[in-house]
């Protein structure tokens, strides 16, 4: 049979994680950056009161959900969200809407995987300025030296994954500046745990476009639903592009659930950022193991031999995620859970790799 795909596209590969046979693993799930809890019980109250009545053959509503997600992200109106089906649909409607066929759109990495993957899609041209080598410090120059008027697009993930790395609000502000007659497309999947947003530049540089999620302090990355902050002009060409019932309503309801009472994802984030993840680091240290300052939920670690220590912990109990991507070949990325899962984290390190 003839291959009617599009070439560009047959000539992609598909982004496919390690998900098979995750949620069956009879251990600890420190690979994908998830909330290492379940979500709150105010989420799983509301979820159970939607099921008792769920109306589920009814397409969604999404009620006052923007207004809520406007008064969550402080100095925004509801006119400047649209709600979307999880980070991932986000990342689709921002480059189909403002990045065209051989459009040049400027993407750092090592990074998330759908910023490129979309990009391929999208048919656009990509440049890949790299972090920092040593120190995978955000690499404002290069990015800076890559805008031209032919960009249409930059792509900043702040804190990025799988690097940690904090972009700085002053270098945001020199990219939007100098990127003008660009997007420029803040990912921001960990500001509950970063506390970083650019959101109060957006009035002066109304270029800048922020994603946000659900999935990770929140808890509902099985359910799938984030939202965009932008300038209301902007929102109203990408409603166009998103369709009108692509964010489930049980979805909707865990979101506004988890608006209603932000102060258990709080509690959460700052366990992780205060306590947990400074544990980690401090064992790191005093065992000499490589590892780089993160402003998320995750360490990028690098052990000696990075496949033997993933197996191993693995055979304890515990997921790490190998990463191969350009100036981070053979290091793990560590989730970091509550104080009590990173305390068995270090013990088993210890007592399977150290002794």
């Amino acid at each position: 049979m003839k291959n009617l795909a599009l070439p560009r596209i047959q000539a992609m590969q598909p982004y496919s994680p390690p998900l098979d046979g995750r949620s069956a693993f009879d251990g600890l799930l420190l690979d994908f950056n998830e909330r290492t809890l379940q979500p709150s019980d105010t989420i799983l109250l509301a979820l159970r009161q939607f099921m008792d009545n769920p109306k589920l053959q009814l397409y969604p509503e999404y009620f006052d959900l923007t207004e809520k997600i406007a008064a969550y992200a402080a100095g925004t109106n509801n006119d400047q969200i649209m709600i979307t089906n999880g980070t991932d649909q986000a990342i689709d409607v921002i480059f189909r809407t403002f990045a065209g066929i051989n459009d040049k759109v400027v993407i750092p990495e090592p990074s998330f995987a759908m910023f490129g993957q979309s990009a391929r899609v999208n048919g656009n041209q990509i440049v890949n300025p790299l972090y920092e080598k040593d120190s995978l410090a955000f690499p404002v120059q290069s990015i800076l030296e890559a805008i031209d008027d032919e960009v249409k697009l930059v792509v900043i993930c702040s804190p990025n994954s799988p690097t940690g790395t904090l972009a700085p609000i002053s270098d945001i502000e020199s990219i939007a500046k100098h990127a003008s007659n660009a997007i420029v497309y803040v990912d921001e999947a960990y500001f509950e745990f970063s506390g970083v947003t650019a959101i109060g530049l957006m009035q002066k540089y109304p270029n800048i476009i922020v994603s946000r999620t659900f999935s990770k302090a929140f808890g509902l990355a099985g359910l799938r639903v984030g939202y965009v902050i932008a300038r209301r002009q902007h929102i109203a060409e990408m409603l166009k592009v998103r369709g009108p019932y692509d964010v489930n309503q049980v979805a909707c309801c865990a979101a506004a659930a988890a608006l209603s009472d932000t102060s258990a994802a709080t509690s959460y984030a700052r366990e992780i950022m205060y306590k947990a993840k400074p544990l980690v680091e401090k064992f790191f240290s005093e065992k000499e193991i490589t590892f780089y300052p993160s402003a998320g939920n995750f360490i990028l670690f690098k052990p000696d031999n990075p496949a033997q220590v993933a197996e191993i912990l693995r055979k304890h109990g515990l997921l790490v995620r190998p990463q191969k991507k350009p100036n981070i070949q053979g290091t793990l990325r560590l989730t970091i859970g509550t104080l009590a899962q990173m305390k068995k984290f270090i013990y088993i390190y210890q007592e399977s790799l150290l002794t």
